[in-house]
C-alpha cells in the first residue's frame, strides 16, 4: 500500500508489482496431460500435416461452435489473409474494417492484395456500425471484415443484412468473442466465414494457431486446399483446373492442436476465471468516481470476460495515457485499448483518406486495459484498487508532478 505520492513507482518508488501483470490470458493445461499427448504425437510420428490431434480439435472446435466446418490454420492472420484473397477472386480493391479495432487488420488486408477502407462504429459496442458501413460501399469494395468485441459482439444481423443486400462477403473477426452468443447461438456460424485465435494470449492456448468456422461446404474445401499449397493432387472437385486460388503452408501442427485440445477441455474453468476477476475489477471501479469497467448490456447472452476494458472520464483525474503510464511504473504491463485508431496511424493509414470518424477519435481517447488472465490472482487486483484509490486522494498532485515530466 502506498502511503506518500514520492513512493509512487512513476515518481523513483517501489512497484507495486516486482514480476509485471499482464492483460493476456495465458491459461495452460496441467503440464502432465500436456505431455502425454505429446507421447502419442511423437510414437505415431505424426507431427504435421493434418494428424490425428489437427483432425480432433477441428471436429471438437466445429461442434463448439456448432458449425459444419472447423479450418484449422498456423494462425488467425493468416485465416483472415486467406479468405479476403478467395473473396477478392484476384481482383485488387478494399476491404471495409472498424477504424476502432485491432492493429494487424490493415496489414491483413494488404498482404491480400486489397486496401484497407477504415469505417465508424457504434459509440456502444465499438463495432462497425452497419448504416456507416452502407454508406460506404462502392463498386471497389470486395469484403466487409467485422470484429466481434469481448463485451459484445455487435449488431451482427445489420451487418448481414448491409452484405446481402450488397451482395459482398462478410466475415467475423470472432477473436474476442469466443464462446459468446448472438440472440442464444453461439458465435461460429455468422457470416461467410468467422476466424478465431490460438494464440498463448487468447482464451484457447496453443502456443500459437487460429481456425476457421463456416457453414459454406464449398468454402472450406477451398480453405483446405489453399491451406496446403493448392497441390493439384488434392484439388476439390469443385474447382476448376484454369482458376487461379494461390496457396499458401497454412497448417498448424499436431504440437499446438494438443495444447489447444487441452485448452478447450478447461474452457468453462478459465471462463469462470475470468468472470471472477472481472467481478472483482467492478467492485474496484464502484468506488472509483471516473474509471467505468466496460459492461455487457444486460441480454442474457454468453460472455468470455477476457479483457478488462476501463473508461477514464471526469472526474477522474487523470488522462487516459497518464494513467497508462503510471499502472505500468508500478508494474502493470497494460496499454491503450484500441489506440491509435487505426485511421490515424502513421503505419496503418499512409497513402489511404483520412475519413472523419468523430465516434471513433472520441473512443481512442478514453480507454485501456487492465491487467487480467491466468497471471492476475483476485489479491491482484484488489492491490491495483487500493492503488488507484490513492490516487484518487492525491490526484491533483499526482497529475501536476506529471505534467511537469511532459506525461500528458
Amino acid at each position: 500500500m502506498k502511503q506518500l505520492v514520492d513512493s509512487l513507482a512513476i515518481f523513483g518508488g517501489a512497484p507495486l508489482f516486482a514480476e509485471p501483470r499482464p492483460i493476456g490470458q495465458l491459461a495452460a493445461p496441467p503440464v502432465d496431460e500436456y505431455l502425454a499427448l505429446l507421447k502419442q504425437a511423437f510414437e505415431l510420428r505424426w507431427l504435421a500435416n493434418g494428424g490425428p490431434m489437427v483432425l480432433g480439435l477441428e471436429r471438437r472446435l466445429a461442434e463448439f461452435h456448432d458449425t459444419r466446418h472447423c479450418i484449422a490454420v498456423a494462425n488467425a492472420g493468416l485465416g483472415i489473409m486467406m479468405l479476403l484473397r478467395l473473396f477478392a477472386g484476384n481482383r485488387s480493391g478494399e476491404v471495409i474494417m472498424p477504424a476502432f479495432s485491432f492493429r494487424g487488420l490493415p496489414h491483413f488486408a494488404r498482404w491480400a492484395g486489397q486496401q484497407p477502407r477504415f469505417c465508424e462504429v457504434s459509440v456502444d459496442t465499438h463495432t462497425l456500425d452497419p448504416r456507416a458501413v452502407s454508406e460506404a460501399i462502392d463498386s471497389n469494395v470486395r469484403a466487409i471484415l467485422a470484429v466481434c468485441n469481448c463485451h459484445s459482439p455487435g449488431d451482427i444481423d445489420g451487418l448481414s443484412r448491409v452484405a446481402a443486400a450488397q451482395g459482398i462477403p462478410i466475415l467475423f473477426d470472432s477473436v474476442y468473442a469466443q464462446g459468446a452468443t448472438y440472440r442464444g447461438q453461439v458465435l461460429g456460424g455468422f457470416g461467410a466465414a468467422e476466424v478465431y485465435s490460438l494464440h498463448a494470449t487468447k482464451l484457447l492456448n496453443g502456443f500459437e494457431g487460429g481456425y476457421i468456422t463456416t457453414n459454406n461446404d464449398d468454402l472450406a474445401a477451398r480453405l483446405r486446399w489453399q491451406r496446403e499449397f493448392c497441390l493439384p493432387s488434392i484439388r476439390p472437385a469443385g474447382v476448376a483446373e484454369n482458376e487461379n486460388i494461390l496457396g499458401i503452408n497454412a497448417k498448424l501442427n499436431e504440437l499446438h492442436a494438443a495444447m489447444a485440445l487441452l485448452s478447450l477441455d478447461h474452457f468453462d474453468d478459465i471462463v469462470a476465471g475470468n468472470q471472477q476477476r472481472f467481478e472483482a475489477y467492478a467492485e474496484v471501479c464502484s468506488r472509483l468516481p471516473g474509471l467505468r469497467l466496460v459492461t455487457a448490456p444486460e441480454t442474457g447472452e454468453r460472455r468470455n470476460y477476457a479483457l478488462m476494458i476501463a473508461e477514464t472520464t471526469p472526474p477522474w483525474p487523470l488522462s487516459r495515457d497518464q494513467t497508462v503510464a503510471f499502472l505500468r511504473a508500478e508494474g502493470a504491463a497494460i496499454s491503450p485499448y484500441y489506440s491509435p485508431a487505426l485511421h490515424r496511424s502513421n503505419q496503418d493509414s499512409r497513402n489511404l483518406p483520412m475519413p472523419e470518424l468523430p465516434v471513433t477519435n472520441a473512443l481512442a481517447s478514453r480507454f485501456l486495459q487492465l491487467p487480467g488472465g491466468e497471471l492476475v490472482s483476485l489479491d491482484d487486483v484488489r492491490a491495483i484498487g487500493r492503488l488507484l484509490e490513492f490516487l484518487v486522494e492525491n490526484g491533483t498532485v499526482v497529475a501536476s508532478r506529471l505534467l511537469e515530466r511532459g506525461i500528458v
